[in-house]
Formats: C-alpha cells, sequence, structure tokens
C-alpha cells in the first residue's frame, strides 16, 4: 500500500512536470482536466508553455463525482490515443477520474465493478500518473484508492496500484480558487483530518499526519477563504497531509453519509461532508448510550476525543459542534439542510437507503438507524 511516489511541493512547482515527462520518453500526454478549473486555475496556459514540444490532448468530458460510464469514455481515449504519460490537474473528482483510467485501462478485461470489488484482480498498473492539485481539499493526490458511482451507487477502488506515482503542488494553481469552492474544500480537508483522528484505522503515523492537517487548517482556513495567498499555500500543504492521513486509516461516518447528499441533491461534497461532520463530535463521544466499536476500547476513545477538543480550543463536544458550525457559517457555508434542498422525510430516507456502510464500520462507536435519523435533522 506504500508505494513510493515522488513529490514537489512549492510554489511554480508545476515546472517540474517537464523532467518528469522527460524521464519517462513521453512523446504523448493525457491530461485529464476539470471543464473550467484548467482554465482558471491558470495550468492551461502554464501546460502549453511546459509542454511545448510534447503532444498532449485534453479529456475533460465527465461530470464531478466520477460515473462509470465517465470512466468509459476515458478508458477508450487511452485506447485510441495511447499516450505514454497521464497528467491529472483539478480536485478530488479530476484526480479520481485519472486514477480510475490508469488502472482500469491495462486490464484484461472491461468488467470494471469486477476489479473494483475484487481489486487483488489487478494485473498491470498502467501508465505512469501524475496529479496536480488545483484545490486544497480532496487530498486525493495522495491517497491509494478512487471514489467511482454506478448506477448511483458509490464504489471505493482501493489498491497500491491507484496512487499516482507523482505529485505536484503548486500553489501558485489555487490563488484564483473561488469563495465557495475555498469553502467546501477546505472543510473537506478538515473533515478529512478529523474523521482519520478518530477512525478505528488510525495509527500513530495517521494520528501525526492528521493533527498537524488540523492545526494548520484551523491557522489558515478563513484567510485561504478570504483569497490570502499565503494562507491558501498554507491550506494546500494541510490538504496533502489529511489526504496522506486517510491514505492510511480512511475516513468514517460523516463521509459515509454525505455521498448521497452530493449524488441526488448537488451539494458539493467538502460542504456535505462538514454538514454532517459537526453533529459526530457529540455522538462519538456518547460512550455511556452508543456502543465502541473501535478495539482499542472506550479509554482510547476518550483520550483521542480530548485530543480533537484540545486542538480546537474547547471543552467538550457540544462546545466542539458548536465551534464547527460557527465556523461554517463564517466561511459561508449553510448548516441547513432545508436550505440545500433536503426537505422531506423521503429526501431523508434516499439518503439513508445509499449510505457507504463500510465508511460507517470505520466509525468509533457503533453507528444505528437512531443515530442516521437524529444528525439527519430537516427543519
Amino acid at each position: 500500500m506504500n508505494n513510493m511516489q515522488k513529490s514537489f511541493m512549492e510554489t511554480g512547482g508545476l515546472s517540474n512536470l517537464i523532467g518528469i515527462v522527460n524521464k519517462h520518453g513521453a512523446k504523448k500526454v493525457l491530461i485529464v482536466a476539470g471543464k473550467e478549473s484548467f482554465a482558471l486555475s491558470g495550468a492551461q496556459e502554464k501546460i502549453k508553455k511546459i509542454l511545448n514540444n510534447i503532444e498532449f490532448f485534453v479529456f475533460n468530458d465527465f461530470e464531478s463525482n466520477p460515473k462509470i460510464k465517465d470512466v468509459i469514455k476515458g478508458i477508450k481515449l487511452v485506447r485510441l490515443m495511447k499516450p505514454d504519460l497521464i497528467v491529472s490537474i483539478g480536485g478530488g473528482s479530476v484526480i479520481d477520474m485519472s486514477k480510475l483510467i490508469r488502472t482500469l485501462t491495462p486490464q484484461s478485461d472491461d468488467d470494471y465493478l469486477n476489479y473494483i470489488n475484487n481489486p487483488i484482480k489487478l494485473t498491470d498498473k498502467g501508465l505512469p500518473l501524475v496529479a496536480v492539485p488545483t484545490t486544497f481539499g480532496s487530498g486525493s493526490e495522495a491517497t491509494h484508492f478512487a471514489v467511482v458511482y454506478i448506477d448511483n451507487k458509490k464504489y471505493s477502488l482501493a489498491h497500491h496500484s491507484v496512487k499516482p506515482d507523482y505529485s505536484i503542488i503548486d500553489a501558485e494553481l489555487c490563488y484564483s480558487l473561488p469563495h465557495y469552492a475555498s469553502a467546501s474544500c477546505g472543510m473537506d480537508a478538515l473533515s478529512q483530518a478529523v474523521e482519520s483522528y478518530w477512525s478505528i484505522k488510525s495509527t500513530d503515523e495517521s494520528k501525526e499526519y492528521a493533527m498537524e492537517a488540523i492545526s494548520l487548517i484551523n491557522s489558515a482556513l478563513y484567510d485561504a477563504v478570504c483569497g490570502d495567498k499565503k494562507a491558501r499555500c498554507t491550506m494546500l500543504k494541510a490538504a496533502n497531509l489529511a489526504g496522506k492521513a486517510i491514505n492510511i486509516s480512511t475516513t468514517t461516518a460523516p463521509h459515509a453519509i454525505s455521498y448521497p447528499l452530493s449524488i441526488f441533491f448537488g451539494i458539493p461534497h467538502g460542504h456535505a461532508v462538514s454538514i454532517i461532520l459537526g453533529s459526530f463530535f457529540v455522538v462519538n463521544s456518547n460512550y455511556k448510550d452508543y456502543k465502541v466499536s473501535d478495539p482499542r476500547g472506550i479509554n482510547h476513545l476518550k483520550e483521542t476525543m480530548n485530543n480533537l477538543f484540545d486542538i480546537f480550543g474547547v471543552k467538550d463536544a457540544y462546545q466542539c459542534k458548536e465551534n464547527w458550525e460557527c465556523l461554517m457559517k463564517k466561511i459561508g457555508l449553510t448548516i441547513n439542510l432545508n436550505e440545500l434542498g433536503i426537505t422531506s422525510n423521503d429526501d431523508k430516507q434516499l439518503i439513508l437507503d445509499h449510505i457507504n456502510i463500510q465508511r460507517l464500520s470505520n466509525n468509533p462507536v457503533e453507528i444505528t438507524n437512531d443515530i442516521l435519523s437524529k444528525v439527519l435533522i430537516i427543519d
């Protein structure tokens, strides 16, 4: 799982791409990019200059939250154009799309769901992959899994070969990220770090990554959302650390609940996760009424939650939830599900019917239907 990745983390670091191209003797490059972010981030102009003597073509004909039909379009393009290298430039959906394309293209048959459900059957790593984030949220450049939706059901392809071979963390590409996207992405990174810290799969290493990420985000998020370049550089580093954390621990209940909010109601991922997460400071601190599922026991969970309260500068779970929701409002994210189009019991049931059970099982307390109903509050 810990396949080595070469990382470049510096302002203006996209210029390192030509060295990677030359290393692999690439004559033809596939760029997987966002429809708007590629130009908005400044990456498009930079790529034209960096690859001015290299043939490259752009694949951006896909939706956010990767769908298998779009992955198949990308696979067909790779088989037709036969590039030597894939470069992914964008947010989490874009990078996940490139990871899926690179991993599934070279397999011996087109039964993609079989490979997703049984990644041990993956036999060929695929083309070299460079991941270049243009947001400070997903940390996808640092992880060995990729989300894909098949018939509106969320799957995750997890295998060491999914992780990009290179990552280029260039803050210049985040300078033009709009206010709402900055807020949503920033809360995604913070949510990942928090969930990684309390995950039942956490380790000392993942907790170090997560705690450093939380500390950096606490110091920089508001200024980053307001457009401060130095703060955006800090957030990009924090998002990468959060990605490294969940690469070890994976995520937990808030992420599990968030996916149907995004897929059925169009709520951007980071906003969807963060609107759920605040309540879980309380849920995961309720050792008396809920069953602790972390095999390390109640005392370990108490210590974990108390450490989180300390870094957030609060005394208990309720204060932490309140501060979390105040932070969201401060950066312009509503915490009201009703305002986001989730208005009826039918809407609530649709979400409950499509929650990712695997991620629920990583939560440090066992999640019941009663907990889910209390978390999904419709005013």
